[in-house]
């Protein structure tokens, strides 16, 4: 299925060492058709809990056609990027 590629290839990208401990931001997007997964079904059909502790991760519900959950997204990446570049900072100078 294509949620088990997904989480497969987002499983495996999060191990590498290059991407330990960067952002990830998950667009549901499509959230306007009734068919559409909440995000709580989201997060366990790609069993983001199961990811690298050090990985921050967001499930931004949106709708692209509309531009609904766009900017709320971005803005959650940007929060999580500026805390990890505050946790490096850190760590650096100890």
């Amino acid at each position: 299925s294509q949620a088990e590629d997904a989480k497969t290839e987002l499983h495996k990208v999060t191990k590498f060492a290059e991407n330990q401990g960067t952002p990830l931001l998950v667009i549901a997007n499509k959230q306007d058709l009734p068919k559409s997964l909440p995000v709580a079904e989201i997060e366990k059909q790609l069993a983001l809990h199961e990811l690298i502790p050090a990985t921050t991760y967001h499930v931004q519900p949106a709708c692209a056609i509309i531009g609904e959950g766009l900017t709320e997204g971005m803005d959650k990446l940007y929060e999580m990027i500026l805390k990890r570049r505050k946790s490096l900072k850190q760590k650096k100078k100890r």
